[in-house]
């Protein structure tokens, strides 16, 4: 089974909406995840919450993107989605005492928050036209290797 990961699905969604001349419904994007068009909803809602999606009702409605794909960081999208922590390690409960437990909690909180910090910063020195870029890159490369295999 699937595990959540909304900032994955979000940047999805997104990714998606870049270069798009119109709305695409909930019902479209969710065949590209691929979801149920309520989970769909549910993150462009909260894109829209956070001004990075504007949609309509009703024929021909759906949702865009509210600015230049250009002038959204994936950095709003983790936030608009609750800045869920990107990194989460496990520790043993320090109950029993020991120091050495106490240290090794430590030394995996430590390497936690700075993993966080620099994903962060990723995430902020990063566009979703970029991101958008790499798939059009992806995709002619793939489309480049179908046509040599045609010959």
């Amino acid at each position: 089974m699937k595990s959540a990961n909304p900032l994955s699905d979000a940047l999805h969604v997104m990714a998606h909406l870049v270069g798009q001349d119109g709305p695409r419904t909930s019902e479209q994007l969710a065949t590209c995840l691929p979801t149920h068009p309520v989970v769909i909803r549910r993150l462009l809602a909260q894109m829209h919450k956070a001004g990075l999606v504007r949609s309509t009702r009703g024929h021909g409605g759906g949702s865009q993107l509210a600015r230049a794909a250009s002038q959204i960081s994936l950095h709003d999208i983790y936030l608009a989605v609750g800045a869920p922590p990107l990194v989460q390690v496990g520790q043993r409960d320090n109950g029993g005492g020991c120091p050495i437990q106490h240290l090794v909690n430590q030394a995996l909180q430590d390497g936690a928050r700075e993993a966080q910090r620099l994903l962060e910063a990723r995430l902020q020195a990063s566009t979703l036209d970029q991101l958008g870029a790499d798939f059009a890159r992806h995709l002619a490369h793939h489309r480049s290797l179908e046509g040599s295999h045609e010959s």
